[in-house]
């Protein structure tokens, strides 16, 4: 990602990964990838927040937000969008460029 470039978000298609609750974590079942990836929180709390519509940090911080103590605005957004990075570069989620007006 191009410093200052805003990025929206995407929950992956239902039929993409299996996801199973073990012991507290969550492992997840990439398809594409045949890798199988171990979350904890607040990972999979992101990915539920997601939905099949493009959102900016912004907005899912604002959902997350509903249903969570996350601190200060400004440290609980730049955390989330590190947690984003890393979801789209390992497949879980859709990651793409998008215009701020």
């Amino acid at each position: 990602m191009k410093a200052g470039e805003a990025r929206a978000y995407v929950r992956c298609a239902d039929d993409e990964s299996i996801w199973r609750e073990l012991d507290g974590l969550n492992l997840v079942f990439h398809r594409p990838s045949g890798l199988t990836h171990m979350l904890t929180s607040p990972l999979p709390e992101i990915c539920a927040a997601l939905d099949n519509q493009p959102v900016t940090a912004a907005t899912l911080l604002e959902r997350l937000s509903a249903r969570f103590d996350l601190g200060e605005e400004g440290d609980a957004l730049a955390a989330l969008e590190a947690h984003l990075a890393e979801l789209a570069a390992l497949g879980l989620i859709g990651s793409q460029p998008c215009a701020i007006a």
